[in-house]
């Protein structure tokens, strides 16, 4: 197996231990993995009265960057993008929701053998 598709594996097992995260923590998760011609929103979810979308980041213990730091300004522009295609393309959706938020979730290894470690970072994203 290439380099680049254990990662892609990492990832999306990442994904989902973030949704588990998530629903533990009163998200209600929408859908993943939404992807529009600007980037991918990898989870829309709601907690309450907010529409959130969701930016998974792992990133394995000995990286140089935090997760945090490896959202760079192309990824955010690329987000909003993204966040404002989903809108659109589901226009009726924010009338059941109060207002909007794009949130990190940050998955680092921790322990021994290692585990993933989840936190969330709110409003990531200003609209």
């Amino acid at each position: 197996m290439k380099a680049g598709a254990a990662g892609h594996i990492i990832g999306r097992k990442a994904e989902t231990l973030a949704c588990d995260y998530l629903r533990e923590k009163d998200y209600r998760i929408i859908c993943r993995n939404y992807r529009s011609t600007y980037g991918e929103i990898d989870i829309v979810a709601a907690q309450q009265s907010v529409l959130v979308f969701v930016e998974v980041r792992y990133k394995k213990r000995g990286s140089l960057l935090t997760p945090q730091e490896s959202v760079s300004r192309a990824k955010v522009r690329r987000l909003k993008l993204a966040v404002r295609d989903f809108l659109y393309k589901h226009s009726g959706i924010l009338r059941h929701y109060d207002c909007i938020r794009v949130d990190l979730v940050c998955a680092s290894e921790s322990g021994e053998p290692p585990s993933l470690e989840f936190n969330i970072v709110k409003g990531i994203i200003e609209f």
